[in-house]
């Protein structure tokens, strides 16, 4: 029996500049602080301004091996495996011209969510929690590609889109799109979130400000030196997901190819995670999948300088016992924010510079971690997106907790209980779509990939039944919240000093974190934050 390891590495460097002001957040003394501070910033602001007006336009990033949606015909080295040109397959028309299927992408985001809030449950301990739901998702759809039988029918279950050829493209525009840095670059079609279309206040410091929005994800697929990829999955895998193949000798030298693994994981998570493979691979490996994520963007409204400090975080509801001491940030600003009275919560929204990406805040009306895991519990991937639909920006203060959270977590016996337990034995799995030890194997069908794997999914060809079983999902996480940002926001100041905030928003209990690209709407991370960490 092969191994296949699947190592859902990510990273998240979220560093979002702020800073905090405490204690009694509605006083004259400390909104007469915050706007001393605040014109201070708009003079420096103003002269910024003439500096940051000479900056050029970002260059609009292309995935690799994506252009328009397509592999990079004219680069053979996006599309080389051990020496042997890949030649890109005919995709489907409305993927080849970038076509947006708003019905299939919102299908697809509403996918993430409700499995980020499945696994959420299956995970709950009462402990602070935080992953990349995306991340995983897109290493399942990899799965899902290559998969036949029990394995295709569970692994369908996480989506839900009878159109498998529609879903990988679709998704394939969405991860691309979700790369790109600017607004302008992004596939037309995607709509504005309503409170980013509709809302009347809105911060003066947007994409122009220095600080660009970065997300940068990858994919190795790493194989056993003469094992045979089928043709079809290779192609889409490089096409249509941008994947990188290499080859490595598991059983000759598992030491260099851990390495190797650990390299790659490290250069695509800018080192934030150097050692994804801990132990030593077992040398009956046939392939090690490993998806890595790498996030970084800056506040919209910066937090206040100089104010963070150490403040008390409440696990077990307002006033209660024990109290945690946590460095507490803050802020003040237009946000968009809604209260949700059938729910018992509301959320907050706290955006990202470049008109791209959120972190939205749930959180119980009377939180603890008793409330949060309850919430979870009624929450769904509609209700929250019509929590999100409802939003508006309102004038608020906000308390937030600085935070850097690693989490590193063996997914096999959560999934399992989730019903995704057919790809991890060896009697059940059948991956058989992805690779065989048949070294003559041939794409003897030609034309379009994706529909060529659905005819031999369907058909019940693509080879003998495959010996690769998905060993385990390594998933780890690097997240960090912090006050990183230079100016402040002129706009929602002037609107504070003239008739001060309608909203106070304090994380000082319980909450639910969601970082969301929202023109595509997909979950970056998901997160229950119960105990943040202590303040040093």
């Amino acid at each position: 029996m092969w191994r296949l390891l699947l190592a859902l590495l990510l990273v998240s460097s979220v560093c979002c500049e702020s800073e905090l002001f405490r204690d009694d957040l509605r006083t004259p003394e400390t909104m007469a602080y915050i706007n001393g501070l605040m014109q201070r910033r708009h003079q420096m602001q103003q002269e910024a301004q003439q500096h940051i007006q000479a900056i050029p336009p970002a260059v609009p990033l292309q995935s690799p091996g994506l252009v328009n949606g397509l592999g990079n015909q004219n680069d053979p080295a996006l599309n080389r495996i051990s020496g042997t040109s890949v030649k890109p397959s005919n995709l489907p028309a409305a993927y080849s011209n970038g076509y947006v299927d708003l019905a299939t992408s919102d299908r697809i985001a509403n996918s993430v969510l409700n499995f980020a809030n499945i696994l959420g449950q299956h995970l709950a301990n009462g402990k602070t929690q935080i992953y990349s739901p995306l991340s995983i998702v897109h290493s399942l759809a990899l799965l899902l590609l290559g998969a036949k039988g029990r394995s295709y029918e569970e692994l369908s279950t996480v989506f839900d889109i009878p159109d498998t050829s529609r879903l990988h493209e679709q998704f394939g525009l969405m991860l691309q799109d979700l790369q790109q840095p600017t607004r302008e670059a992004i596939s037309a079609g995607r709509p504005l979130t309503d409170w980013r279309a509709s809302s009347a206040m809105r911060s003066n410091r947007r994409a122009q400000r220095p600080g660009a929005h970065e997300v940068h994800l990858a994919n190795g697929l790493f194989t056993q030196t003469g094992y045979t990829l089928n043709p079809d999955y290779r192609r889409v895998i490089v096409e249509v997901y941008a994947s990188d193949l290499q080859i490595q000798d598991f059983e000759g030298s598992p030491a260099t190819a851990r390495y190797n693994i650990n390299a790659y994981v490290a250069q695509h998570t800018k080192n934030h995670i150097e050692n994804i493979i801990a132990s030593d691979i077992p040398q009956t490996t046939r392939m090690i999948l490993a998806n890595a994520l790498y996030f970084k963007a800056f506040w919209e409204t910066d937090f206040i300088e100089s104010a963070t400090r150490p403040d008390n975080f409440y696990p077990n509801g307002e006033g209660t016992e024990p109290v945690m001491r946590v460095q507490m940030m803050a802020t003040g600003g237009a946000y968009p924010y809604h209260e949700d009275h059938e729910l018992g919560c509301k959320i907050i929204g706290l955006p990202y510079r470049g008109n791209l990406s959120t972190m939205y805040i749930i959180q119980p009306f009377k939180s603890s971690v008793r409330e949060l895991m309850a919430l979870q519990k009624r929450l769904t991937a509609d209700k929250i997106e019509s929590m999100i639909s409802r939003m508006y920006r309102r004038a608020a203060l906000v308390a937030f907790p600085k935070m850097h959270l690693t989490e590193s977590v063996n997914l096999k016996t959560v999934m399992q209980r989730m019903g995704l337990g057919g790809i991890f034995s060896a009697v059940q799995n059948d991956l058989s779509l992805i690779a065989t030890n048949e070294a003559t194997r041939t794409n003897a069908l030609g034309g379009n990939s994706l529909q060529n794997l659905e005819a031999q999914r369907r058909a019940g060809t693509g080879g003998a039944r495959s010996d690769l079983v998905v060993d385990d999902i390594v998933h780890k996480v690097d997240f960090t919240v912090n006050e990183q940002g230079t100016e402040a926001a002129a706009s929602s100041v002037t609107y504070l000093k003239k008739s001060g905030p309608d909203v106070l928003f304090r994380g000082d209990t319980p909450f639910m974190v969601l970082v969301r690209h929202d023109p595509t709407k997909l979950v970056l991370f998901y997160g229950l934050i119960n105990e943040p960490p202590a303040a040093a």
